[in-house]
């Protein structure tokens, strides 16, 4: 596997003085022209970003030029050959805007470019732009089909493994692809996006940079790269949170020009376009004698970027009852009833992404600990406290008892540490509290184990595989909360995935709550066992903590 070979340090070949011929550099006043840079690169417009994109990473030949006029301190060796049309690699976020600030103060200098041109990185909402996501060309909400594929295309499409010579990945490592470079490739190598973009999938991974620019410790990459080959880490979506230090032999960058009078002049045209389209949208709804006034309303919501599709057609939905019956809620939120006892009903997945945006929408406030590695909607709402999950539970209650989906003694609320054992299949447990029954069950898991094997079937739960020998899963962080094998009770991922909070509070440690589950951080033998508990403050949130919400339907 490549992966092996990332940090070995050996020569980097082309070091000697090469560029193509130059371009022609757009001037000062003329918003409306091609770009090229001095440096020979052409830049591309994007639908949905005001900025122009470079058509390929940054080549060898450019950063030569960069190092030699700057006298830049950088002395990466990688341990494969290159030519000067191939991309650099072995830079980090500050090597990259180092460049970028070099190149503007260079054609500045020149009178090629005045002092509202300039070249950066581009944000990460500007990549989703460049790589055709709905919600980074779209500027109204988006639908649930248009959430749906945003979360599973491609950069290529919807197919996997990719069609031949898509471009370059680790060929290796996915059946039947061959792309024929075993490392990098020269940029242009392989067929462009229609906006005429190189290499938007794979060759190298390509930093971003915030809008909002300050001290962070992690940067985010973008796009992949020769040595990836995991489905989910190609996805167009995918954002790889590394240090901003990190220098490897797969990463490098890719340039963004702006300038601000065109920018101004796009923004003010894009604002004109979406009052027109608006007006016209609700002009025909009013106008309609088959829509009411709560189609229009429907319509305004969606508009502003309020809109609820993916959520279940209200008219669908019956109440909840003590009968043995699931139930289904507003936010599409499945529970069933906990072995013997009708009265308390768990829901089957972990709660999502969805779920608390949704809430946090409504109560207006900001989910300041998102995890940036969240893929999407359908995965679990890692990154909340206690408190937090506390929140939402009050919140989802008053919401569907004032629309009487359920009765107004019911409450949502977490699970008792007692009820997540029963909910995992663990029963009669010894103990008076959850630290006396901490691990006191030592063959238990919360699958079902092979014979004299405890590590867990195939698609059972999403751990941290690649330290659990003979285990595979296909997700790095989080999966979608449904993507596993449900257990016996019809319940996903009550073994991985993320871990849960429950109701109890630690004995002794009044602030501190008991967590319950393995995580897709999760590899130790025991730490997995169903009767393992940990605990932290209730205020505590962690990129690998979320939770499962109980209904409680009260004293029949």
């Amino acid at each position: 596997m490549r992966l092996s070979h990332l940090f070995l340090p050996v020569l980097i070949l082309g070091l000697g003085a090469f560029l193509p011929a130059r371009g022609q550099v757009s001037q000062p006043g003329n918003e409306g022209a091609e770009h090229v840079s001095s440096l020979g690169t052409k830049f591309a417009s994007v639908p949905g970003t005001t900025v122009m994109f470079a058509i390929w990473e940054t080549r060898l030949s450019e950063w030569n030029e960069f190092l030699r006029d700057k006298k830049y301190p950088w002395s990466y060796q990688t341990h494969f050959q290159q030519t000067p049309e191939h991309p650099v690699v072995g830079v980090n976020m500050q090597d990259a805007v180092a460049f970028c600030n070099w190149l503007t103060e260079t054609e500045r200098a020149k009178r090629l470019i005045d002092t509202s041109q300039s070249y950066r990185l581009p944000t990460p909402e500007e990549w989703d732009s460049a790589v055709g996501l709905a919600r980074g060309r779209k500027k109204i909400s988006l639908s649930a089909e248009e959430k749906l594929l945003d979360d599973r295309v491609f950069p290529w499409g919807e197919d996997w493994p990719p069609p031949a010579k898509t471009a370059n990945f680790a060929e290796g490592e996915i059946p039947g692809y061959n792309d024929g470079y075993p490392y990098t490739a020269p940029v242009g190598s392989f067929a462009p996006t229609k906006e005429g973009l190189y290499d938007l999938a794979g060759n190298v991974w390509e930093w971003t940079q915030p809008a909002e620019v300050r001290a962070q410790p992690t940067g985010i990459l973008r796009g992949g790269s020769w040595a990836y080959f995991r489905p989910e880490c190609l996805t167009s979506t995918y954002q790889y949170v590394v240090p901003a230090d990190l220098r490897a032999p797969t990463t490098g960058f890719r340039v963004v020009y702006e300038d601000k009078r065109r920018t101004a002049s796009l923004l003010a045209a894009s604002d004109a376009e979406k009052k027109q389209a608006l007006d016209a949208r609700m002009k025909a709804l009013a106008d309609s004698r088959k829509v009411d006034a709560s189609a229009v309303e429907a319509l305004r919501k969606k508009m502003q970027g309020k809109d609820d599709s993916g959520l279940p057609d209200p008219a669908s939905l019956k109440p909840a009852a003590a009968d043995g019956s699931s139930f289904v809620n507003a936010l599409g939120m499945r529970f069933v009833p906990m072995p013997d006892k009708n009265t308390a009903l768990v829901c089957v997945t972990e709660t999502s992404v969805r779920d608390v945006e949704t809430w946090m929408t409504d109560v207006k406030r900001t989910w300041t600990q998102k995890p940036s590695f969240l893929l999407g909607g359908n995965h679990p709402a890692a990154g909340v406290s206690w408190e937090d999950a506390k929140a939402f539970c009050a919140w989802l209650t008053e919401r569907d008892r004032a629309s009487k989906l359920i009765p107004a003694s019911a409450t949502y609320r977490l699970p008792t540490d007692v009820e997540w054992s029963l909910c995992a299949g663990l029963k009669d447990e010894k103990g008076a509290d959850p630290a006396e029954r901490n691990l006191k069950d030592k063959t238990h898991y919360p699958w079902t184990p092979k014979a004299d094997d405890w590590k867990p079937p195939a698609l059972t739960a999403n751990l941290d595989a690649t330290k659990i020998p003979g285990t595979t899963d296909t997700y790095s962080y989080t999966a979608p909360v449904d993507s596993a094998r449900a257990n016996a009770l019809g319940l996903f991922e009550m073994g991985g995935n993320v871990s849960e909070w429950c109701e109890d509070a630690w004995p002794g440690a009044a602030e501190e709550r008991v967590i319950r589950g393995g995580s897709w951080l999760s590899f130790d033998k025991d730490a997995l066992l169903t009767s393992a508990r940990t605990h932290a403050l209730k205020s505590v949130t962690r990129a690998d903590l979320g939770f499962r919400v109980m209904l409680d339907l009260g004293t029949p």
